[in-house]
């Protein structure tokens, strides 16, 4: 697999570079034969040349990589995130990366939330009207085509399935939202039937939240609009311990390519301090093994990262005293003890 490296902004361009040596070094000792180009697209390009998503962009993506590793987006010096929703939003709706995964691990077990990503109140359809400056109507609609949600809803009880999950929650408002709601709903009883081993429910959106708050031993996997989806995984990585823990992947249930990132945001008020936390990163990148087929790898990278994080190297918010590349280096140097002989293999970056 080639990736395409978007390290974006503020402390993406701190944690992404300090994690490519350990996947390096995973790639190298299981023979996997990953590269890697770094692209430049984030807030300086911007600035300079007012391009966010480069023309071809997305025809280069799909024709020349399998995934994209993308940092974070945001910049003060941009404070509408005009080129975030430029890149973000044009990978996620040109790419058809309407399945979000983000995995909640928790002392249970593992919840796996999964949000639609395309469409909803999201899909940027509405309008406002103003006077004398100031903003009289606004209109945000929220539209569902039934070929996503049911592309969605097929994909995520498959891997639910395939991963051994007996129970999947529907999430929605059916009761205040009823013609999305109905839609979502109906969809979802139609594709369980081709799994007779997942057990369904469904819950409103506040009452799901009031549970998994109480108790997220309820749910294995979780299936969600966008905007409950977003609400809910935001709640998850809290209860996980924090944003700087999660990891995410989007993914196009039909070509099966998927771009992978934390979702902690460019956090600038760190940036520069070189303590942000970069084991959502990392993690991001276990997900992206286990997406590619590499799950021994992904294993092994990631029971590294869970002993790095319990330790002193850890950053700061873990309780450690380690910088991002000192926390990268423990991860390293753990890998090296527990990672096979490497095969001769040429890995690494290449060129853009």
């Amino acid at each position: 697999m080639r990736i395409a490296v978007v390290p974006g902004d503020g402390i993406g361009k701190e944690v992404v570079p300090a994690t490519l040596p350990a996947l390096t070094a995973v790639s190298e000792a299981f023979g996997l034969g990953l590269t890697y180009d770094v692209l430049d697209w984030g807030a300086d390009r911007w600035l300079a040349t007012g391009v966010g998503l480069p023309p071809g962009a997305l025809d280069r993506l799909s024709r020349d990589y399998g995934a994209v590793y993308l940092g974070a987006l945001g910049d003060p010096r941009i404070p509408d995130m005009a080129h975030g929703r430029d890149i973000l939003l044009g990978l996620r709706r040109g790419l058809d990366l309407c399945v979000n995964h983000r995995p909640v691990v928790l002392e249970h077990g593992v919840v796996d939330l999964y949000r639609e990503n395309t469409q909803g109140l999201y899909a940027g359809v509405g309008g406002s009207v103003a006077r004398s400056g100031a903003v009289t109507v606004a209109i945000d609609e929220c539209v569902y085509t039934r070929e996503t949600v049911e592309s969605f809803v097929r994909y995520c009880l498959a891997r639910l399935h395939a991963a051994g999950r007996r129970r999947a929650t529907l999430v929605h408002k059916s009761n205040a939202v009823p013609n999305t709601g109905r839609l979502w709903q109906d969809v979802f009883r139609r594709e369980l039937r081709a799994f007779p081993g997942l057990a369904g429910s469904e819950e409103y959106a506040d009452s799901f939240c009031y549970h998994l708050v109480r108790d997220p031993s309820r749910y294995e996997g979780v299936l969600a609009p966008n905007l409950f989806g977003d609400v809910i995984s935001d709640i998850g990585a809290a209860l996980a311990g924090g944003l700087g823990l999660a990891p995410s992947a989007s993914i196009c249930p039909d070509t099966g390519f998927a771009l992978f990132e934390p979702v902690h945001g460019s956090a600038p008020d760190i940036a520069g301090t070189g303590t942000a936390n970069p084991y959502g990163a990392a993690m991001s990148l276990v997900l992206l093994l286990e997406h590619a087929g590499h799950r021994a790898a992904a294993e092994v990278f990631r029971s590294c990262l869970v002993e790095a994080a319990a330790g002193p190297a850890a950053t700061p918010d873990l309780g450690g005293g380690g910088t991002t590349r000192q926390f990268m280096a423990e991860v390293t140097a753990l890998l090296e003890r527990r990672l096979p002989a490497a095969p001769p293999a040429a890995v690494g970056p290449g060129t853009d």
